[in-house]
């Protein structure tokens, strides 16, 4: 008797373990799919904005460059002219705060055969103007007071927040004007927005400019400057669901 009763429990187990085996994959089967708003599925678009200004601040890089057989009178007359620079640039409107030193460099010159002839001293200076239309006769001051080098002017807008705000609005105008559009042609709703990521590709620069001067060119006419417009832009990529 205790060996049968011990053999029926035994055949009871094995069918109880079977059967939440069998149970288990059921189940699973019973996980909810995901539905028509995921992020797999949508309409996907890319809107872009733009937005155009006017510039109202320029920062430009110049400096002087000279090459000695002595060092020591090269550093001095780079010295001097640059002294002679900076002051024409405060007696223009230019605070100091806006007059920044962005390389000092002294390089040895050899001729053909490796012997030292000299030596080249290159001082340069970002300077940073909000007198836009005054540009070309800024230059002209500079190059009288002995400037050699002057290098890409750099144009920005001092509200140029405000208008990356504003390209965002007309960028996601455009996303949605092509979604609805897409969505009506299928003949589906658009539902609600799954996702949004934006590429900023930044401000267009109008004028990059790179040019050498010599001291003899401040007896030609004012230097023209055109300083046109700036192109501030923007561009989102949207999924909107399917309803």
């Amino acid at each position: 008797m205790k060996v049968g009763r011990l053999a029926l429990a035994l055949g009871l187990v094995i069918p109880a373990t079977v059967l939440v085996a069998a149970v288990r994959p059921g189940f699973a089967q019973t996980l909810p799919t995901p539905g028509p708003q995921s992020v797999g599925s949508g309409i996907s678009v890319l809107g872009s904005g733009i937005v155009t200004a006017t510039p109202d601040t320029a920062h430009i890089t110049l400096g002087v460059e000279v090459t000695d057989a002595s060092l020591a009178n090269g550093q001095a007359e780079a010295a001097r002219r640059m002294d002679a620079i900076v002051g024409q640039l405060k007696a223009a409107g230019i605070a100091e705060s806006d007059i920044k030193t962005t390389s000092y460099n002294v390089n040895p010159q050899y001729d053909q055969n490796q012997s030292l002839r000299g030596y080249q001293i290159q001082n340069l200076v970002d300077v940073k103007t909000t007198d836009v239309a005054g540009l070309g006769a800024l230059l002209d001051t500079v190059v009288s007071a002995g400037a050699t080098r002057i290098y890409g002017i750099r144009f920005e807008a001092s509200n140029v927040d405000d208008l990356k705000a504003q390209a965002r609005d007309q960028a996601m105008q455009n996303a949605r004007s092509k979604a609805e559009q897409l969505a009506r042609d299928a003949g589906v709703g658009l539902g609600r927005v799954i996702s949004i990521e934006e590429s900023d590709p930044g401000t267009t620069p109008v004028a990059r400019q790179q040019f050498g001067v010599a001291p003899a060119a401040a007896a030609a006419p004012s230097t023209p400057i055109q300083a046109g417009e700036l192109q501030i832009q923007t561009q989102v990529r949207v999924i909107w669901g399917i309803q």
